[in-house]
């Protein structure tokens, strides 16, 4: 069963209405950054992340005009359950975004599948980046999300190809017993012509008379 929607108190609903006037008042020019800023403060006072729908409310509750759609308000919630926003968290400003060790080990996957699908098949990413290169968060969460909308796409592409090849098979056998059946109808056919009653061998007008003898001596 879906889980009920939250019901907050008088106090954090008012807590909830500060963050999105805040938000909205530091980053009227850019919807991610409002939204980033906006659950992440949501957050620290709720101890928890909410569904689009839940936050949608609350935004209108607190009179936010610019209203974003719920898949916008989504893919916010994504970034900040994988801690890739580039807001600091709340109490731990040394480490944005994410922990070192956390980038790291998000850092090496991504590095291992970019490998995995290089085009020449060396397992070696078609770009390699510098070593000292600073790893990007978002652009590791930019790829990730090409590679799952590309392996969806395969995935329909390879169920359109199994279903044309069994259809395929199907139209084989149809075609390989009605081939059968023809072959078949035509052996018997010629089998009872050579045992009917005055019926020639085949080839039997071919041979010569025997010399000297007329065939009707």
């Amino acid at each position: 069963m879906p889980r009920s929607s939250p019901h907050f108190d008088d106090v954090t609903l008012g807590v909830l209405h500060a963050a999105a006037r805040r938000a909205n008042a530091a980053h009227r020019e850019s919807n991610t950054a409002f939204l980033d800023q906006f659950i992440r403060d949501a957050t620290g006072a709720t101890h928890r992340l909410h569904s689009a729908q839940t936050y949608l409310r609350v935004l209108a509750g607190a009179g936010i005009e610019r209203l974003p759609s719920a898949g916008t308000v989504q893919r916010a919630i994504t970034r900040a359950r994988l801690g890739v926003s580039g807001i600091p968290p709340a109490g731990d400003a040394m480490h944005p975004g994410m922990r070192a060790a956390e980038q790291q080990t998000l850092a090496q996957h991504v590095a291992r599948v970019m490998a995995l699908l290089s085009p020449d098949d060396s397992g070696r990413p078609a770009i390699d980046p510098p070593a000292d290169a600073p790893f990007d968060a978002m652009d590791a969460y930019r790829r990730l999300q090409r590679l799952e909308g590309e392996n969806r796409a395969l995935r329909v592409r390879a169920e359109e190809l199994t279903a044309m090849l069994m259809a395929a098979r199907v139209a084989l056998a149809e075609a390989l017993s009605h081939h059968g059946h023809r072959e078949r109808g035509g052996d018997g056919i010629r089998g009872r012509m050579s045992e009917a009653p005055g019926a020639e061998t085949p080839g039997a007008r071919d041979k010569p008379d025997k010399p000297g003898r007329s065939r009707y001596d």
